[in-house]
């Protein structure tokens, strides 16, 4: 990001309040940052990695909730009774010849053949049929009581409650036997299953058989009563319609006898029939006098030898082929003969003879011809006048015959209802001889050597698998509600700030911590021996980079060291930095301490100053007196400028390491640090020292740390991991923006590594070198 895009503010001694005539303090350079707008929001999980990795940290939490439900569901199956399941089934079979149509028992008064079996199921399920079954076993004087059933009747007796008393034993003894009864389809299939739960196996296979045999002998006995119910109908109307019949037939005979109407065999009227049978007739003599008339026509405009009758007639086909013969003859003979010659005469006589017969058979074609156009023609005159008479006859009789067929259509209708009527009872009476059921048991019910339920192996993988969901609902919930920082990378989320380090627990030194805060909290400050002091300073986490110099903690203080000095390498770096946290016991003062102890560990010249002047530590941290200290300069009259180093600062036991006490005087801390002689004190200690650390109080309810962070080059927020919240470090940061005040990052404070494998620490027993990831 370029320069410009930074709001830069130009500080030169802060104030004319805080600076002296004469005297140019340098000039610093300082981004005023804001936070984000979008900072605070809540933690999102973008992948499965994320999950994983939250399962990872709080795997023990999971376990537990597991545990808990793979223990609760076992207790839970075996304090429960063990209940007992039996099965049987039937088959719905189709209704066979001996069903009657139109009984309750036939499907045809169903939809559909489903819907037949579901009336099958609602029937085995009725309270009638359970009833009978109840009486019939005497089930409501021997009832099983379950653990849980005696339980609460124990806790009913203890406290006096009773049952409803308006709800009968019997009626309660039915809706228990309808909650452990199913009943249900098998597919499209015609197959029902009955199931049966009770405590005691046998009770229960002895009631599903029970159930079964009394449901196929109650629906024989109303099949049977209904066959029976409609044969009896049917035979009181069968004589009623017998008589109607009669009734009707005589009716029609006596009309038609009364009209002169006569009928045949198949009840047809005769005058209709007779003028149809004339009809046809009519058409035939029409279409013979036609084909005649053609003929005849032909006959007498064309030559008699082209007719099709001549020449199709036996006769003159014969005639013909004997002229041919003569003619041939009579060519062979004039061949050599002459005309006179008598053989040559002979033949031409028998030619003249026979041309002779030949046309007399001509004539005698066409006469026939003519004869029969002559008779075709009388024919269909005839056969028109009696065709126009016999219509006059149907015509009068046309009024009779619509009153006869509406009688016919009365005796034929009564004639097929009687006969249904009979078949009816026929079959009535057939099937009330035999009694027959449609329900065929397929198998029965056996008791079952195993319970149904509890199912110890179900219950158990529904805890565990319940116990897992919940743990993991819990610990997403707690993720989402828990705002404080615990992990690397959640400031730099969060804050919007470059992550500087992270210092790990010291776990060698929480024998030491636990007993020095009960003292700090409980008791008065006071001056700890030497003795004391010598004896856990090797356990002292704020000197553990001096004193455990191959430890997990220096050497992360070290890398911090790295991420605060080497943006500046090519620049002018921070020389005076100021260390602070949102709110007390984050670890500021450790922090402070082992960096000052790595600066001075690559030989450069560091000076501490203890700027928590209400609850100075740095003192007894190195074992000096915290007389003449930093309230003390800061009070005092004389020049800062031209005073011996020694009287404003202390050598420590750590080489190239200086520090300035806290100092015991009783001045308002941000009097002092308000003072002209603060900003004095510091230009004279920045030419004295390559770097200088300034150990602040929490900065959220105290403004000493934004005080001396104005007077700084840049301030260092120190966060604990899993204590520090998000919003107190949002607070932190957004003050130190509206001040002007920069920021150089975070630090994460006493992390555990073990808490978190995905940051690649792993073991580090050996306490090698640590790679901040």
């Amino acid at each position: 990001m370029k320069d410009s895009e930074f709001p830069i503010e130009r500080s030169n001694g802060r104030s004319s309040k805080l600076s002296r005539k004469g005297v140019q303090s340098p000039t610093v350079y300082r981004y005023v940052e804001q936070p984000s707008a979008d900072l605070g929001a809540g933690e999102s999980y973008d992948s499965l990695l994320d999950y994983w990795h939250i399962l990872l940290r709080h795997r023990m939490t999971l376990l537990s909730f597991a545990v808990v439900g793979l223990f609760a569901a076992i207790l839970i199956s075996l304090v429960q009774t063990p209940i007992y399941r039996v099965r049987t089934s039937l088959e719905i079979q189709s209704p066979n010849f001996l069903e009657i149509k139109g009984t309750n028992d036939s499907t045809g008064s169903y939809a559909s053949p489903e819907s037949y079996v579901e009336t099958q199921v609602k029937l085995l399920q009725s309270e009638s049929l359970l009833e009978y079954v109840i009486d019939k076993l005497k089930l409501h004087t021997d009832r099983s009581t379950t653990r849980w059933g005696g339980f609460a009747s124990g806790v009913r007796r203890i406290f006096n409650w009773s049952k409803n008393s308006n709800v009968p034993e019997k009626e309660e003894l039915i809706r228990q036997i309808e909650r452990n009864l199913t009943v249900r389809t098998s597919g499209n299939s015609r197959l029902l299953e009955v199931l049966y739960e009770s405590p005691d196996p046998k009770r229960a296979a002895e009631f599903a058989n029970t159930l079964v045999s009394d449901f196929i002998e109650l629906s024989q006995e109303e099949r049977w009563k209904s066959a029976q119910g409609t044969a009896e109908w049917l035979t009181n109307h069968l004589d009623k319609m017998k008589a109607q019949l009669e009734a009707s037939e005589a009716q029609l005979q006596d009309y038609a006898r009364t009209s002169g109407l006569s009928f045949t065999s198949e009840k047809e009227n005769l005058a209709e029939s007779r003028l149809k049978e004339l009809q046809d007739e009519l058409s035939k003599a029409e279409a013979d006098r036609i084909t005649n008339q053609a003929k005849f026509e032909a006959a007498k405009s064309r030559a008699p030898d082209s007719l099709p009758d001549v020449l199709q007639d036996p006769t003159m086909r014969e005639y013909r082929q004997k002229l041919s013969e003569l003619q041939r003859q009579y060519a062979e003979l004039s061949a050599t003969l002459t005309p006179e010659h008598y053989k040559v005469q002979r033949v031409q006589a028998e030619i003249n003879e026979l041309k002779s017969e030949m046309q007399k058979e001509r004539d005698n074609v066409l006469r026939r011809i003519g004869n029969e156009y002559l008779a075709a023609l009388r024919r269909e005159r005839l056969l028109s006048e009696n065709h126009a008479n016999q219509e006059k006859v149907v015509a009068d009789q046309s009024s009779k015959a619509i009153h006869y067929d509406t009688l016919k259509r009365d005796v034929d209708s009564n004639r097929r209802l009687y006969e249904v009527m009979l078949q009816r009872v026929k079959e009535a009476s057939l099937a009330t001889a035999m009694r027959d059921s449609n329900v065929l048991v397929v198998d029965r019910a056996k008791p079952p050597l195993l319970p149904y339920r509890p199912n110890l192996a179900m219950n158990s993988a529904i805890g565990l698998f319940s116990g897992v969901l919940l743990g993991f609902g819990f610990v997403l919930f707690r993720e989402r509600v828990d705002r404080r920082i615990v992990a690397p990378g959640d400031a730099q989320v969060y804050l919007d700030l470059p992550e500087l380090g992270v210092i790990p627990v010291d776990e060698a030194a929480i024998a030491w911590q636990i007993p020095n805060r009960v003292q700090a909290h409980h008791a008065a400050p006071a001056f700890p021996s030497k003795s004391a002091l010598a004896s856990a300073l090797g356990d002292c986490p704020e000197l553990a980079t001096w004193k455990r110099k191959p430890s997990l903690l220096a050497e992360c203080t070290r890398t911090t060291l790295t991420s605060i000095l080497l943006p500046s390498q090519n620049a002018d770096g921070p020389r005076i930095l100021v260390l602070t946290s949102p709110c007390a016991g984050d670890g500021k003062t450790t922090v402070a301490c082992n960096l000052s102890i790595a600066i001075a560990e690559i030989g450069r010249k560091v000076l501490l100053i203890d700027g928590d002047l209400r609850r100075p530590r740095l003192h007894k941290v190195f074992n000096t007196a915290n007389s003449g200290g930093l309230s003390d300069v800061l009070w005092a009259e004389g020049s800062l400028e031209t005073a011996p180093l020694s009287d404003l600062v202390r050598e420590t036991e750590v080489s190239g390491l200086w520090l300035l006490p806290a100092g015991s005087c009783g001045v308002t801390p941000s009097n002092l640090f308000y003072s002209p002689r603060m900003s004095r004190l510091l230009r004279r200690l920045r030419t004295e020292f390559d770097m200088i650390l300034i150990d602040a109080p929490p900065m959220i309810h105290l403004a000493d740390a934004r005080v001396l962070g104005r007077l700084a080059d840049g301030v260092i927020l120190v966060v604990r991991a899993g204590q520090t919240t998000t919003e107190s470090a949002l607070l932190a940061t957004q003050r130190f923006a509206e001040d002007g005040t920069h920021v150089l990052g975070t630090v994460l404070n006493s992390w555990d590594p073990k808490t978190s494998r995905d940051y690649g620490y792993g073991s580090y027993s050996d306490h090698k070198a640590y790679v901040a990831q």
